[in-house]
């Protein structure tokens, strides 16, 4: 399922991401969305279309409490970091002797794994962010523990 959150939902979108959705951030989001598309958006005069969701909340939890309650998503823990935060593509692994240079040397030696971003080339590794990230979605989501 794809989730385009309009231009006030800069933040929704990237954590979508981060739990693995595809989820674009656009100025100007379609007025109808596309089969298997959700339009979120805070825009009161798109309420009630077909394919929109209305973002009733401000705060980040409660927007995230919101969708994945109404659009009845399940989040795997498995699928978080799985996209790129930035561009939205799916990350793609990397070898560690590929980032050498490209990442600090104490993450060089302490990372399990790498992955990167095809289009932007960001490198990301699994570290204190992620971890309080998946403390915090499964606080938010009442996820199960597991890979938290």
């Amino acid at each position: 399922m794809r989730l385009t959150c309009d231009a006030m939902l800069g933040r929704l979108a990237r954590w979508l991401r981060l739990m693995g959705y595809d989820a674009p951030h656009v100025k100007r989001p379609p007025a109808q969305a596309a089969p298997g598309e959700v339009v979120l958006t805070r825009r009161r005069a798109w309420q009630g279309r077909p394919g929109v969701l209305f973002v009733a909340h401000d705060k980040l939890e409660d927007q995230l409490r919101q969708v994945a309650a109404e659009l009845e998503l399940k989040p795997e823990p498995a699928d978080f970091f799985s996209r790129c935060l930035d561009c939205n593509l799916p990350v793609e692994p990397l070898e560690r002797g590929d980032v050498a240079g490209r990442v600090p040397d104490y993450v060089l030696d302490t990372a399990e794994s790498f992955t990167q971003c095809p289009s932007c080339k960001k490198v990301f590794w699994p570290g204190s962010h992620g971890k309080r990230a998946r403390q915090r979605l499964a606080r938010l989501l009442a996820l199960r523990p597991q890979g938290i």
